[in-house]
């Protein structure tokens, strides 16, 4: 295990239940493996644009040779991509918000979730994603008891994205009922910190 990038999107710090996850799987990763390097992104800390006009132009662009504002317009996601192309695992904390991933985390994969750059088209047509050799968690807290429900949009969403780009192994841990009056967060986080463990032992 060489790079590690940790996402994090939740919009609170104060009592942020995913934030208390991502906080432990990174104690537990250097622990394990002090020689790890482990990259934060944390979207609330720098909050990403929505995709423009101008992104989508370069996305789609069949040259390089694109206008001033286009090019501009373009270094961020092409620092994000790295990020994510560089890494050799991939850890996103964050919270479910109305039974889905925050707006913060949507824009992150609307930057990185590019042609050419996590995917790209084959011969055949089809498409293949280009984060291959890459596992992937993903820690989730959510007010109510829905991890199990048809109603946690939050891990098939996930894991078609991961499909798409390539990601492989994708794996999931849960703080669930966090708004409920009979929550018990150690004991909670002690079920992640086995499933993290689990997951680092064999990622």
């Amino acid at each position: 295990m060489k790079t590690i990038l940790v996402v994090t999107a939740s919009a609170r710090y104060e009592g942020a239940h995913s934030r208390a996850m991502s906080r432990l799987f990174i104690e537990k990763t250097k622990a394990l493996f002090p020689e790890a390097v482990i990259i934060e992104r944390d979207l609330t800390a720098e909050p990403l644009p929505a995709v423009s006009e101008e992104m989508l132009s370069g996305f789609f662009a069949k040259t390089d040779a694109l206008p001033e504002r286009v090019k501009a317009s373009l270094s961020l996601s092409n620092r994000l991509s790295q990020e994510l192309l560089a890494a050799d695992l991939v850890v996103i904390a964050t919270p479910m918000y109305n039974f889905n991933v925050p707006a913060s985390l949507k824009a992150w994969i609307d930057l990185v979730v590019r042609p050419g750059v996590t995917f790209e088209k084959v011969a055949d047509g089809n498409l293949r994603g280009l984060c291959r050799g890459k596992s992937a968690m993903v820690l989730c807290s959510m007010g109510g008891r829905f991890a199990e429900h048809h109603t946690n949009l939050v891990e098939p969403y996930l894991k078609i994205i991961a499909d798409f780009i390539g990601l492989e192994n994708m794996q999931f841990a849960y703080m669930e009922g966090t708004a409920q009056a009979s929550f018990d967060e150690e004991a909670s986080l002690c079920r992640v910190e086995q499933d993290i463990e689990r997951f680092l032992q064999d990622p």
